[in-house]
């Protein structure tokens, strides 16, 4: 027998969604509930698009034509806390549904994976919220069918194995992962991300760049010790050949149509490529995240009314300093990528370049200059710092390990981005 034994992992997933892709999709959403066996079903969706959008009835009247009976929620935060998250699960406990539907921003389709998640599967909330700060099991059994259908161009909730959740007690953002959580179906059509306002569009955007960046620029999948047997191997496996093809589009997408984007709601052809761009930055699901979106985790704990993107990108520039010696080569083209100029200089300065471009982004977006301006200080430097060391699950995808110190010196210095 022929057998390849390495102390390094030799093997990466390529695990992606179903997606059916494309202006007025939503029109399919019955057809393909049926398609999957269902006659039921329990749309979850926030306050907000129920009624201020006609996305909600939109969608329920394409699932009566079909004849499938429908039943919502829309009690889904900007941010799942967990206390909103057990009311949730008590709701649907109470409900007859044979699937589910995520319609909304990530909130709502994390929101839509945890109802699913512990109503298919009943545990304690921790046992399946990732180590440290849970128990990390495994679902003991099948779930329900889940369609996704975003109506923001930020997360990629749809395309990944992962949702994520405010824990009350230890203000910390923690997150679940399986590979039964990417859902069985994701419809994308942009024309339910036209009503998303000029803040979120801006928040949302900067979430898909940032975990492009950061799942380009990742650990090799070769960089992990190999797995003990295969379902020991983590859902973030490192960047990989596939993953790098996603990304590399995703920010390139969104260096060229987001600003387009924040400035003209309107402007279909750019609400189509941003929502391409965060369906393609869904690869992050396979290669992982790193240090923004682990440093934004204690932000979020201690804001629950700060949205993800935004968090995240609020030590994204700093992040990007930290990081850029270590991957020099990647940083160098996301800097050409973004738009800054790096003919004839040195590799590691072209690298240093990618935070400039993250910048200039910031600013013509019209996003919080840093902490301060959302409610932080440098009293909280320290307990932000020792908050996000927790969060190893993502650190430990960074090129560059992170100290404590570390971590307090990237906080500092996003007080003030500029």
């Amino acid at each position: 027998m022929l057998e390849y034994r390495s102390p390094s992992d030799t093997v990466f997933t390529v695990r992606n969604v179903t997606v059916k892709f494309g202006r007025g999709v939503i029109s399919e959403i019955g057809y393909e509930v049926k398609r999957l066996g269902a006659n039921s079903v329990l749309v979850v969706t926030d306050e907000n698009i129920r009624k201020n959008t006609p996305i909600v009835e939109t969608c329920l009247t394409y699932l009566s034509k079909e004849g499938v009976k429908a039943e919502v929620f829309d009690g889904t935060p900007i941010e799942p806390v967990d206390t909103g998250v057990l009311k949730a699960i008590d709701f649907a406990r109470g409900k007859e549904f044979e699937a589910i539907i995520g319609l909304g921003g990530g909130s709502s389709i994390d929101m839509a994976k945890m109802i699913n998640l512990y109503t298919s599967c009943p545990a304690d909330l921790y046992d399946y919220i990732a180590p440290p700060t849970g128990k990390g099991l495994a679902p003991t059994g099948p779930l329900r069918p889940l369609i996704a259908v975003p109506t923001t161009a930020g997360t990629g909730s749809e395309n990944t194995p992962v949702a994520v959740l405010d824990l009350t007690k230890e203000k910390l953002k923690v997150g679940i992962s399986h590979p039964s959580l990417v859902p069985d179906l994701a419809l994308l059509d942009p024309t339910l991300t036209i009503t998303l306002s000029p803040f979120y569009t801006a928040s949302t955007g900067l979430d898909t760049l940032l975990h492009s960046i950061e799942a380009y620029t990742s650990i090799p999948y070769y960089a992990r010790p190999r797995p003990e047997s295969p379902d020991k191997r983590p859902v973030y496996i490192g960047s990989n050949p596939v993953s790098d093809l996603f990304v590399e589009e995703s920010i390139k997408l969104v260096a060229k149509y987001l600003r387009r984007a924040y400035f003209n709601p309107h402007d279909l052809e750019a609400r189509e490529k941003m929502l391409l761009a965060t369906h393609l930055g869904g690869a992050f699901g396979n290669a992982g995240v790193h240090v923004p979106h682990a440093l934004a985790y204690p932000i979020a704990g201690r804001n629950h009314e700060l949205p993800h993107g935004l968090c995240v990108a609020l030590t994204g520039v700093k992040a990007i300093e930290f990081l850029a010696p270590a991957a020099p080569e990647k940083f160098a083209r996301v800097a050409a990528w973004l738009g800054e100029e790096t003919e004839g200089l040195s590799l590691h300065d072209a690298a240093l370049r990618a935070k400039e471009g993250l910048r200039r982004l910031m600013r013509d977006l019209n996003i919080a200059k840093g902490l301060l301006h959302v409610g932080f200080d440098e009293s909280d430097v320290d307990e932000l710092a020792e908050a996000a060391m927790k969060v190893q699950r993502l650190l430990s995808m960074s090129p560059r390990p992170v100290t404590l110190e570390d971590a307090r010196e990237i906080y500092r210095g996003s007080l003030e981005n500029w």
